[in-house]
């Protein structure tokens, strides 16, 4: 059997779940997956309230209150395997976060004093690469549980608050300009609004407006109201909202939900949404439309036993074309002091209609309500928030749940139903199909070589000496290993001859695919870069050395060398 015809059948197998899953109709139970957990090292200072956030490549955690329900001035950001401590200007107890297009992060308001009273005006920026606080300006207004949004233009709108009035105002940078403005940044109050808010969503709708809805009541109350306002027009009724309302959250960062393109004017979110009933759906927001997306089977609400709660914006990945919603199972809210497991929604928007996949940790003995962002590597990670439900013992446990990692779907036992069973045999089926090809292949056949130079050519009449050489020569010159996404058809054209060509030629004279030959060249490197520099972070090796993610590079070491990169650099 010829290797196009083993991608074939590798292919067809991997398909077939998503085409049961497709072509699903309304009964249709959602897949379940585990997920990994990963205990990062605890913070230095236990904290809830704060804001979490990824700058310059570092996790980084500020503001907040820690033991006794009092607010620390502090922050601290993740570095070699340690966090780091370092002072702000002001202390910001439930205040709002905008990491601006500049790199940098604005802080603005939150609790005046301990136990979460009153609000502040005040607003910091935070340097990431200086790792400084600064003091900004005031707001107009005193506020704390709001949120904030970046337009395109730099200005950010402000609104929302706690048991206070709310409003609109929005933050402008006139320290370029001329003496008119005395080169002073500002607030600048916008307008009033019938309907108070705190935690509002704000979502851009062109690249100098934006719509403000949902969020929960200034006293902690619902709000069922299909009201929304408009930062440069008046109040508007969104239909969808008549029925579906925003999840209320007390994490509200809406840029985190932004699955559009400004460079097109496009601007598109997820937003979770629930009806009367309690049931959770996912809607879309472009350009202020909104709409219910499109899923292969409903949000499912009830996992191992017991119902899942969510509470969280959706924090979407775009680079994997995925969003994730968090949520705890209710035996969490019930007995905080008991194992719980975190459940995650992954809604893969990419496909239609779009795929959702329910992932699950295992129970853990100690969970916190979560503060949660995305890792570079596409990771969520989870930082400090309450323990045991009080905010007078907040957590400064930290966690990383690989959902970015792929896992391996499985159904509980009160999701299966006959025909998935039936659709699951068959796959089964194919699997044992192709596991029985894959032992005669591997009996033919070499292991794949560990090195380049290990790799014995085999000799193939239709291939040449001549090509081989020239492929070694184009991937040495001009490093092909290092782009992530190089294609057969890249390195075809980089020879000027075809696909087929190259791809027969490695497969004859290498004993190998094309893949595992440039997987080769991505060791090899790595190896060198490690040689050269122990002390290099991981994401830095394995993004040069040309690989998509962390677990890739993991997998595929270990597979080559038959170590862990941490364990080859040791014996090295």
């Amino acid at each position: 059997m010829s290797t196009l015809k083993l991608n074939y059948l590798l292919a067809l197998t991997m398909l077939l779940p998503t085409w049961a899953m497709a072509s699903a109709d309304s009964t249709t139970v959602c897949p379940e997956v585990r997920i990994e957990v990963e205990q990062l090292p605890d913070l230095n200072i236990p904290r809830a309230g704060h804001e979490v956030f990824c700058v310059n490549g570092e996790l980084t955690v500020a503001g907040g209150h820690t033991d006794g329900f009092v607010p620390t001035p502090t922050a601290e950001y993740l570095k070699d395997d340690q966090w780091h401590t370092i002072p702000m200007t002001y202390t910001h107890d439930n205040a709002f976060s905008v990491v601006l297009s500049s790199g940098k992060v604005m802080l603005g308001g939150g609790s005046e004093q301990s136990i979460g009273i009153g609000q502040t005006y005040v607003t910091e920026v935070y340097d990431p690469q200086t790792h400084t606080f600064n003091g900004y300006c005031s707001m107009q207004r005193k506020r704390a549980c709001a949120s904030a949004l970046e337009l395109d233009s730099g200005r950010v709108v402000v609104a929302g608050n706690w048991y206070a009035n709310d409003g609109i105002e929005l933050f402008e940078d006139k320290s370029d300009t001329r003496a008119d403005y005395n080169g002073k940044r500002l607030f600048n109050y916008i307008k009033d609004v019938a309907i108070q808010r705190a935690y509002p969503l704000i979502f851009r709708t062109a690249p100098d407006d934006a719509l403000i809805l949902g969020g929960i009541g200034v006293k902690g109350d619902t709000i069922w109201t299909s009201t929304a306002y408009s930062l440069k027009g008046d109040s508007v009724t969104i239909p969808l909202l008549e029925k579906w309302w925003p999840l209320g959250t007390e994490t509200a960062r809406s840029a985190d939900s932004f699955f559009g393109d400004a460079s097109k004017n496009l601007y598109a979110y997820l937003m979770a949404v629930q009806n009367r009933e309690g049931q959770v759906a996912i809607a879309k927001v472009v350009n202020g439309e909104f709409a219910l997306l499109p899923t292969t089977c409903p949000v499912p609400m009830q996992s191992h036993g017991e119902e899942i709660i969510y509470a969280s914006t959706i924090l979407v990945d775009q680079k994997a074309g995925k969003g994730y919603l968090l949520g705890l199972g209710r035996g969490y809210y019930n007995a905080p002091d008991k194992p719980a497991r975190w459940y995650v929604l992954s809604i893969d928007y990419t496909k239609q209609p779009a795929a959702l996949t329910l992932c699950y940790t295992d129970t853990l003995p100690e969970l916190n309500t979560y503060a949660a962002t995305l890792t570079p590597e596409g990771n969520l990670f989870i930082a400090g928030g309450l323990y045991h439900g009080s905010n007078f013992t907040p957590s400064k446990r930290v966690f990383l749940l690989r959902v970015g990692k792929e896992p391996i779907v499985t159904t509980t036992e009160s999701s299966i139903n006959l025909r998935q069973v039936a659709l699951w045999v068959l796959v089964a089926l194919l699997f044992v199909a192709f596991l029985i090809y894959l032992f005669i292949y591997i009996r033919k056949h070499r292991a794949m070589p560990s090195s380049i130079n290990d790799a014995v050519p085999a000799s193939d009449d239709e291939v040449t000496d001549d090509l081989m050489d020239r492929i070694y020569r184009v991937m040495e010159a001009q490093k092909l290993y290092q782009n992530s996404n190089l294609k057969v058809t890249d390195l075809a054209t980089a020879l000027g001859t075809n696909r087929r060509a190259v791809s027969d030629c490695i497969n004859s004279q290498k004993g190998c695919t094309f893949t595992q030959f440039v997987n080769i060249y991505r060791v090899e490197h790595a190896k060198r870069v490690m040689r050269q520099n122990p002390n290099k972070k991981v994401a830095d090796i394995y993004l040069e050395s040309g690989f998509a993610n962390e677990g890739s590079f993991f997998r595929t070491f270990k597979a080559i060398t038959g170590m862990t990169p941490k364990e080859w650099l040791s014996k090295a």
